[in-house]
């Protein structure tokens, strides 16, 4: 029965996932951000369900243990394809403003940006005289600060034994992050924007900041155990 339910989990995750990356790889094709998030959420929420019950279920503390690592590993290969599919496939970077910009020309070197919080200052100041709509900044900035979030979670609870302490995954975030920055740039796929790395290292260190949190710690160590 629990070989069944698994295989059950990973088909569904297979199916969708691999639905929402061939679309994203078809040309001047996009999902909308409600279908990819779906394709990707709904098989993370069976995980997680799938994850707690089993562990809940087995009596020896070894096996416990097992389930959760490897369910998590599930996971983590889930959001890594996630962040695939948003920042190199399935944005309008790929398929509309930039793929009539040739790469290195002056007007594609210009579009990029390595002054720290020279974008943001640029979304204050026109939200400030009223040139751009409230909601675009919010979904900018916040999409930005949430998208690395499961980073400082997956360090807590995954690669504890590997990231010990807040400089080893700063450096290795900030490293993350600028590859991210550096491919987008090379393939066209977005903009290379130093802001970016700052707002997905400030998300990432806020959840991993609340992961330490005592009571945090006793909580997710009760639904986990």
């Amino acid at each position: 029965m629990k070989r069944m339910i698994n295989s059950i989990v990973l088909l569904i995750t297979i199916l969708l996932i691999g639905f929402c990356f061939l679309i994203s790889l078809i040309p001047d094709v996009t999902l909308t951000s409600g279908a990819t998030l779906g394709c990707y959420m709904i098989p993370a929420i069976m995980i997680i369900i799938t994850m707690i019950i089993q562990i809940k279920k087995e009596k020896n503390i070894e096996q416990k243990e097992k389930i959760k690592n490897k369910w998590l590993k599930v996971l983590f290969v889930v959001y890594c394809l996630l962040l695939i599919t948003i920042l190199f496939l399935n944005n309008e970077y790929r398929t509309q403003i930039y793929r009539d910009l040739e790469i290195w020309s002056k007007e594609y070197l210009k579009e990029q940006n390595l002054i720290p919080f020279h974008t943001i200052g640029e979304y204050i100041n026109k939200l400030a005289n009223h040139q751009i709509n409230t909601g675009i900044v919010i979904l900018n900035i916040v999409t930005n600060l949430v998208l690395f979030m499961p980073m400082g979670i997956f360090a807590s609870l995954l690669f504890e034994k590997k990231i010990k302490n807040w400089r080893q995954f700063t450096i290795l975030l900030l490293g993350i992050s600028v590859i991210v920055e550096l491919i987008q740039f090379l393939t066209s796929t977005g903009l290379a924007d130093i802001d970016d790395v700052i707002l997905n290292a400030l998300g990432a260190l806020v959840s991993y900041a609340i992961m330490k949190i005592k009571k945090v710690k006793e909580f997710v160590q009760k639904i986990l155990t």
